[in-house]
């Protein structure tokens, strides 16, 4: 089986190249089956994310799909040829391995991707495109990247500031999904930490921003209710978790209005995330008990340890892969290699089985004794069955090929006999 995956990245392609080639949902199927075509694969599979663009193929040719790709995207041949890449055989599967396991994003280590491929590989199968040779392919490649996960600490810490918030949070309070949360800002950082505490399944949100519009508009995803920015101090001693991300010049949150919430909260840990450049709240309540204060640069420090982490595990997950692409490749040898020849013994077996059998049946009808019908079923069966690899070990002794009477001894499993003993070897 000739495996390849070509395509290109975020390491091999800037931006606009990746959006020029990138094939939407509408137009996947309509592809798939053009890419089949009229590259002559066997089986194919279009990945198509934010960050690559990949084809994989059974039985194909690199040179094909990236014509095909020309001719479907109109890129320039010379435009796509220096960022474009192809891996074969080992190579494929040992790629295809690194980005299921999240080695090959920015992300070192995100998990999303494993969910892309996991969809990409169905909807091909939906049509028929992909095969057997490739649920048997991604079977072991899922397989294999859920061991990694597993056996390493590659995903155990957060590389995103919304995960090590989450994560940080989870550390303090006991049920996550119960907490109440103040949003100070609506911009594009509180959106996603919003949109990642949903998907904690916090349900209690208040959004005090300084334009009104923007906090309802967020408001209105996330199922939150909009205050106003003097109202912040009211809602203090209900909230468990208090995050900021403004411009503001000045802090908005001082220590005198947390101070004054602290009695009415009757020692409930506060977390209060501070993402805000400058800073939007004062330094000083770290002095206070029960509140921790994280800011932005709190959290960058534990990012880069994290990713630190990330990369000593990425070496103990790269050494893993090494061994499930040589696992693969030994299964794949016994699919092509073994089998076929074990399949044409066993059919010579049944079919040696069935002759002696039927002679049997005729020696019973004559009425020989049911002992002796017996011992001739087995005498001439087991002749027939040792007959050719007998003749074929005699021929190596003369004409000396050590080679295969030493792979017959292994073979026949006769180690432990007295053939070991014999000069044959």
């Amino acid at each position: 089986m000739n495996l390849i995956a070509c395509g290109i990245n975020h390491h091999t392609a800037p931006l606009a190249l990746r959006e020029q080639l990138a094939f939407s949902q509408d137009y996947l199927a309509e592809s798939l089956h053009g890419m089949l075509t009229e590259t002559r694969a066997e089986e194919a599979i279009i990945l198509s994310t934010c960050n690559r663009t990949e084809f994989y193929c059974i039985n194909g040719e690199a040179r094909h799909t990236i014509e095909w790709l020309y001719r479907t995207k109109q890129v320039p041949p010379a435009c796509l040829q220096k960022h474009w890449y192809v891996y074969q055989r080992e190579d494929a599967v040992r790629h295809i391995l690194r980005v299921a396991t999240g080695l090959d994003s920015i992300i070192l280590g995100e998990p999303q991707i494993v969910g892309q491929l996991k969809t990409a590989i169905s909807f091909a199968n939906s049509l028929g495109i992909a095969g057997t040779k490739f649920r048997r392919l991604f079977q072991y490649i899922f397989k294999a990247t859920k061991q990694v996960r597993h056996q390493t600490s590659i995903t155990a810490h957060p590389v995103s500031l919304a995960f090590a918030l989450i994560t940080l949070a989870k550390n303090i309070f006991a049920h996550l999904s119960d907490s109440r949360v103040l949003l100070v800002g609506a911009g594009e950082t509180i959106a996603l930490v919003a949109k990642h505490l949903v998907s904690q399944g916090i349900q209690h949100f208040w959004i005090a921003n300084r334009t009104y519009a923007e906090a309802k508009q967020l408001s209105v995803i996330i199922g939150a209710k909009t205050i106003r920015l003097d109202e912040i101090s009211h809602y203090l001693p209900e909230i468990d978790l208090l995050i900021t991300a403004t411009a503001s010049p000045l802090p908005l949150i001082g220590k005198g209005m947390l101070e004054s919430s602290l009695k009415k909260r009757r020692r409930r840990p506060l977390l209060v995330a501070d993402l805000g450049m400058p800073r939007d709240v004062e330094a000083e309540i770290n002095q206070l008990e029960d509140v921790y204060l994280y800011t932005l640069e709190d959290f960058q420090i534990l990012i880069q340890k994290n990713q630190a982490h990330r990369k000593d595990a990425a070496v103990q997950a790269e050494a893993l892969i090494e061994n499930k692409v040589q696992d693969y490749l030994g299964l794949l040898r016994v699919k092509e290699e073994a089998v076929p020849i074990i399949h044409a013994y066993r059919k010579q077996a049944d079919r040696w089985r069935n002759e002696e059998l039927k002679k049997a049946l005729a020696l019973l009808k004559k009425d020989i004794p049911q002992e002796e019908v017996m011992e001739r079923l087995a005498i001439r069966l087991t002749n027939k069955l040792i007959h050719v690899p007998s003749v074929a070990l005699r021929r190596a002794a003369k004409l000396g090929q050590k080679d295969i009477l030493a792979s017959a001894i292994q073979l026949f499993n006769l180690h432990a006999h007295s053939c070991c003993d014999q000069n044959i070897a």
